[in-house]
């Protein structure tokens, strides 16, 4: 519990810093996607990877689009206000809500390979995190 805690809070710091970051190049890549074409582009990642049914994939989205709303939100009182008390327990908050929701969407095995698939996630960040972090340490 601790970990999903530390992990969302991470990312919360590590999006606000990211995107107070001007980018080294312009192009595609460099141009943020508004929270929509954010949970479009989820909401097709996971039709393709949970096999999502066209109804399942449109009462995902608008749960998807709230999500992405709300960390858009936490992400510019962060960058505003700064890091503040209690901002670990509202994303936590925040995030069993639209889980739940997501839950209510899909059938139990597609549930349980939507966890499998944050499970990777996570773990694929924290390689990248641990990675950049040895770049600057000398032995």
């Amino acid at each position: 519990m601790n970990k999903t805690l530390v992990l969302l809070s991470a990312l919360l710091l590590a999006g606000g810093a990211a995107s107070a970051q001007a980018p080294a190049i312009p192009g595609p890549a460099a141009t943020q996607k508004s929270p929509d074409q954010q949970a479009q582009r989820r909401a097709q990642y996971l039709a393709k990877e949970l096999g999502l049914t066209a109804d399942q994939q449109a009462r995902l989205e608008p749960i998807l689009l709230a999500q992405r709303q709300d960390m858009q939100a936490m992400r510019d009182r962060v960058q505003t206000n700064g890091r503040q008390r209690g901002m670990g327990q509202e994303l936590k908050a925040s995030q069993g809500k639209y889980t739940e929701q997501i839950r209510a969407v899909l059938t139990p095995e597609q549930f349980a390979r939507f966890e499998q698939l944050k499970d990777e996630q996570r773990d694929k960040l924290r390689e990248r995190r641990a990675g950049s972090q040895g770049l600057g340490a000398r032995p």
